[in-house]
Formats: C-alpha cells, sequence, structure tokens
C-alpha cells in the first residue's frame, strides 16, 4: 500500500528515523521488549522483536560454501529500529543523490 503524501512529510529524509532535531512521529521504543530488540515503527505496526522473529533461524556459510552454523531468530538482530535505522524505506536518498553526494 503506498502512504500517503501526509505519512510521508512525517517521515523524516534519510536512513534515519530522525532528522537532526527531528524524530519521526511513528518511531517509538517499548520497554516491554529486551534491549536492541524494542525499537517500533507505528506505520509498519512492527518492532525489531517482530521483524527478527519473522527473519527466524539464519544458517551461516563459509566462502566456500561449508556450513557454519546457524543463528536463532533473537540472537543477532536483523532489525536495527532500536537505533532509529528506518527500516520503511520511504524518504530515503535516491542513487542519483548518493552518487552526488559520495562523488569524489
Amino acid at each position: 500500500m503506498k502512504p500517503s503524501k501526509d505519512t510521508l512529510k512525517k517521515i523524516p529524509r534519510g536512513f534515519y528515523c530522525y532528522e537532526g532535531d527531528y524524530v519521526c512521529p511513528f518511531w517509538s521504543s517499548r520497554k516491554d521488549l529486551p534491549e536492541q530488540e524494542n525499537g517500533y515503527c507505528s506505520h509498519l505496526k512492527q518492532s525489531d522483536w517482530d521483524i527478527n522473529e519473522e527473519n527466524g533461524d539464519m544458517k551461516w556459510t563459509r566462502r566456500d560454501g561449508t556450513p557454519a552454523g546457524t543463528t536463532k531468530a533473537h540472537e543477532i538482530g536483523m532489525s536495527l529500529l532500536w537505533d532509529q535505522v528506518k527500516m520503511c524505506g520511504l524518504n530515503e536518498p535516491t542513487d542519483e543523490e548518493l552518487k552526488e553526494h559520495y562523488s569524489v
């Protein structure tokens, strides 16, 4: 579902849930979840915990393709909402903006 213009206006530009002193009104922290899994986005209606649960167990392989083990869903968090890193993907820089900003 495409977000409304009003929703897009509220979400900061960039890769984070904040821009300067402005914090996205959809971002919050849940006290009932463990540290580093307690970020919450009301726009997505998901927390780090939910996203990590969806990713489930992860099987790791070495560069040569041999098995390196399995990580349980909450051993290594895949979501970074707790650190105010966007998971919605909205208002992120375009490839052109990134090239312009980082060109040497």
